[in-house]
């Protein structure tokens, strides 16, 4: 039962997710208007708003228009679910778990964003560097993770300023530096060195594969989403990692 409860909360949290993911861009309101389809522009009934059940129904378009409705919104609505699953299952029930589901909520909003608008916005990320930092104070050492936020952005900051000169273009970008600064503060010191070394793996493996079959050499690549999967793989790894520190 518990598990059911947490997969549909984080699915209503993942439609949720979708509300901010399309309007925090474009500097709409995430709370008024209510829903509404995209193309449109009607306001969508609460039964077709059933997270997961109603894009299924729907054949994924709207009542309405009958306009394609993004395959992305039901992605994420499992997505979600699937995240908060996992974390129960993993943390079990009690206070760090709801600290991690905001984080990597948190996380997989910025990602999908950066994904989609090649942007990380700051008051997205902001307020969850801040909600690190009161943590790192209140709960964890805070010297590990405030020299993990530096350290994570400082890498990523060298990393933005010296890529122009050995690729002689942009490479990496001032919204990976916050992204960077905002998993430091979280995992500290030794997880953000194996999840700066992780996502870069992941980036050169996946992002190069994906511009390799799309034929597209030399377009950019959102970086974030890369940085978040290395936190959490970082993350479910840290009993390891930490050890490996300890030798």
């Amino acid at each position: 039962m518990l598990e059911t409860i947490f997969f549909v909360s984080g699915a209503i949290f993942g439609s949720f997710f979708n509300v901010c993911i399309y309007r925090l861009p474009k500097d709409i309101s995430i709370i008024t208007p209510g829903s509404f389809c995209p193309v449109c522009g009607h306001r969508i009934r609460w039964y077709d708003n059933i997270p997961i059940i109603s894009w299924i129904l729907l054949f994924g378009r709207c009542r309405d228009c009958k306009e394609i409705i993004s395959i992305r919104y039901i992605i994420i609505e499992i997505l979600t679910g699937l995240l908060f699953l996992f974390l129960l299952q993993f943390c079990g029930l009690n206070k760090e778990l709801f600290i991690w589901l905001f984080f990597f909520s948190l996380l997989l909003l910025i990602s999908v964003i950066d994904i989609e608008t090649f942007f990380v916005l700051d008051r997205v990320v902001y307020p969850g560097i801040v909600v690190g930092l009161v943590l790192a104070f209140l709960i964890w050492n805070p010297i590990e993770h405030i020299i993990g936020m530096f350290l994570g952005g400082g890498i990523i900051f060298l990393l933005v300023r010296v890529s122009p000169k050995l690729l002689g273009k942009e490479g990496m970008g001032e919204g990976d530096v916050e992204v960077a600064l905002l998993l430091g503060v979280f995992l500290g010191w030794k997880l953000i060195l194996s999840t700066l070394l992780v996502s870069s793996i992941l980036g050169v493996v996946i992002g190069g594969g994906i511009l390799l079959l799309t034929r597209r050499i030399g377009s950019h690549i959102p970086y974030v989403p890369y940085l978040a999967a290395g936190g959490f793989i970082s993350w479910v790894f840290s009993g390891k990692i930490e050890a490996f520190f300890t030798l």
